[in-house]
């Protein structure tokens, strides 16, 4: 008789479970073939991104001109004014070219940098001294200047005042500085991955394989026999999990749920040698960076992670070293921004809960009030 149990993830930091053997039925399954189950639910961990203060303050980081002359209107090209401070990279599909500023390169009108001709005494607008590359990227946000008078008959730009992220003399971000104070167009996003239950079958002692969950109205559940097969390597129709994306800048992503298990009962995780049961993706272009509600970043909904089931010898082995020694399951990203900024890590590894949990009479364990189905995370 197969059985198939299913294991939940453990949501309390730091906890590596050893499974116990109760079997637990899946639900709308009888003693034959198929029942049973074992889910785990989301984990704890996860790596964020650092941010830091860049500073703000007054000053002018161009060149400041004689505020009585009024530069020359030369037909100057693109390069004259981005060959020092070119504006963002782009690795975006839209071939659009970046849009050549007015004035001059001492005097660039994108920039309105203190001592710089401005058309009306009392008028403010937003300023700069920085790179264009940085500008209102993460922490680093424009300031304020206002049109003055400095002779009789000529005006120029004032201070810039109230900019951040960027401090005097470099008016660039701390070196060395990550996430939001590194002003780059991406410094983070987050993933939300609403099942990353397995479940693994049994004929006795014996592990037949692991397969993906089905979710339905009472939460994950076991498939059954009828609908997958592992003989053929046939995984249920169904999809594993629906996911959705959340990023500070537009680009095309790739996440991936790896399920290892651990060489030994209470062994340390290592990712670089603890075999993998499975790896299921999804990928594609996140266009929703500050189109969500008041300018906020977007969650927008990435395709399905499939449906898996273990196919190869190696696998159905992992699979049995997970069901005797426990495992956890690992997040990945690898993408890279409209701006040409790369991610690429393993940014969050949870725990499992033991089989037990499973049971509603040991929901209120220790090791089982913290489960859930799912999990999610910063990158």
């Amino acid at each position: 008789m197969h059985r198939g149990r299913w294991a939940r993830t453990a949501l309390a930091t730091g906890l590596v479970f050893v499974f116990s053997m109760a079997t637990v039925q899946c639900s709308s399954t009888s003693d034959s073939a198929g029942s049973g189950g074992f889910a785990n639910g989301s984990g704890n961990g996860g790596s964020g991104n650092g941010s830091g203060n860049g500073g703000s303050g007054n000053g002018s980081g161009g060149s400041i001109i004689d505020s009585g002359v009024t530069p020359t209107d030369a037909n100057y090209s693109a390069d004259a004014f981005f060959a020092e401070d070119p504006p963002p990279a782009d690795c975006s599909d839209s071939g659009a070219q970046p849009m050549k500023p007015g004035g001059t390169p001492e005097c660039p009108d994108d920039k309105n940098y203190k001592g710089c001709p401005c058309p009306t005494l009392g008028a403010t607008a937003p300023c700069w001294p920085g790179k264009r590359k940085n500008r209102n990227k993460g922490l680093c946000k424009d300031g304020v200047t206002t049109c003055e008078s400095t002779g009789e008959l000529s005006l120029a730009w004032g201070e810039c005042v109230g900019y951040q992220g960027i401090s005097p003399p470099t008016f660039e971000p701390p070196p060395g500085a990550t996430g939001k104070a590194a002003c780059t167009c991406f410094s983070g996003g987050y993933w939300d991955v609403k099942n990353t239950s397995p479940c693994f079958y049994t004929s006795g002692s014996t592990v037949t394989g692991g397969v993906s969950t089905i979710l339905d109205a009472s939460g994950a559940r076991c498939p059954t026999t009828q609908e997958m097969n592992f003989s053929t390597g046939t995984p249920p129709a169904q999809p594993f999990s629906p996911n959705t994306l959340k990023v500070d800048c537009n680009g095309y992503f790739k996440l991936c749920y790896t399920l290892k298990a651990l060489s030994a009962q209470g062994a340390q995780k290592s990712s670089a040698t603890d075999c993998a049961v499975t790896q299921v993706c999804t990928e594609a272009y996140y266009g929703m960076a500050g189109k969500g509600p008041n300018g906020t970043d977007g969650v927008q909904d990435m395709p399905d992670l499939p449906g898996w089931i273990t196919k190869t010898s190696a696998e159905t082995a992992c699979a049995a070293q997970f069901y005797a020694n426990g495992g956890y399951g690992e997040f990945s990203v690898d993408g890279t921004s409209d701006e040409c900024d790369k991610v690429q890590k393993i940014f969050m590894t949870f725990d499992y809960c033991p089989f037990k949990c499973n049971d509603p009479a040991n929901k209120n364990d220790p090791e089982c009030v913290n489960c859930s189905n799912g999990s999610g995370a910063p990158f």
